[in-house]
Parts: structure tokens; sequence; C-alpha cells
């Protein structure tokens, strides 16, 4: 009887993810070039002073489970500040860093949710990089649209900053 019913729910189970992932929201993917070497893109993104181009302060802590916190209203009581709670989950020096990532404070329902961040770095030679951001981990309808809506026009504008920071215009 047993074989029975492992048999029956591996014959439904593969169904039942292929109609997960059909509807699930899918990663946002966001890619620039810039006139910099890899050394300095990565550290755009992996120091406190790089990260001022995103933000005016964070808290970074790079090792793994180390703290990756950036602060847009740094000034504000502790949970309204930005991405804060976010950790490094990986990296592997000048060529990807993984961290979470907080949700914006102004939507409750899905803040208290860490979504995942991937950022790639990539030399292209004579002191070019290309930097491919992924943003993935999202939840279905409310809110989530919502903050998914927000991501996919600011990562774009995010890069564009950092590519001004890099280039030096």
């Amino acid at each position: 009887m047993m074989r029975v019913l492992l048999a029956a729910a591996l014959l439904i189970t593969p169904a039942a993810f292929a109609s997960a992932q059909d509807t699930a929201p899918g990663p946002i993917t966001a890619t620039i070039e810039i006139d910099a070497p890899v050394s300095e893109a990565w550290e755009l993104w992996t120091t406190e002073e790089g990260l001022s181009f995103f933000a005016p302060a964070s808290r970074i802590e790079l090792e793994p489970g180390g703290i990756y916190e950036v602060y847009f209203l740094p000034d504000a009581p502790a949970g309204q500040r930005g991405s804060e709670g976010t950790h490094v989950l990986g990296f592997q020096t000048e060529r990807m860093l993984t961290i979470t990532w907080g949700l914006p404070p102004y939507m409750p329902e899905v803040r208290p949710y860490l979504t995942a961040i991937t950022i790639l770095f990539e030399d292209l030679g004579e002191d070019r990089t290309r930097v491919t951001l992924t943003h993935s981990g999202w939840g279905w309808d409310g809110e989530w649209d919502a903050a998914r809506a927000y991501f996919v026009t600011n990562w774009p504008a995010v890069l564009d900053l950092m590519k001004t920071a890099a280039e030096g215009e």
C-alpha cells in the first residue's frame, strides 16, 4: 500500500511543480557595461565607501553570513532605514556577490520577507566590466507584485548610478 501511495505522489508532484513554475514570478535581471576594471566595480558593491553611490550609509561585513545593510534613510527609526536585517550569503572575490535583500519599509505585507540578489562581475578586458544583477525570491499577488514592479524599474537606475560613479561622470 505504501508503494502505491508513493508512486501516486511521484506521478502528481511533477505536474504540480510545473504548474507552480508556469505562474511563479521570475527573477529581475539588469545588466550594464562600465568603463572600469572589475576591481573598481567590485569595491562599489562590497565596501561602505563604495556603496555610497547607491545610498548615504551602509554596514557591510564581507564574509559569509556577514551583515549587508543599506540605509536609504539612515536617521529613520530602526526597521525603517532601508534594507535592514540582510546578510552576505556568499561571494567569490571580484566575480560574484550574493546577499539577502529587504523590501521597502512602506510595504508592511512583504517587509518581513527577504529576497536574494546575486551580482556577477565579468572582466571584458581593457578595463571594462559587465555587471549583472539578478533579484529573485518573489511571492505572488498584493504587495509582492508592487514590490517586484518597483525593483523592475529601480535596478537599472541603480546600475546607471554605479556606472556614473565608476566612470567619474
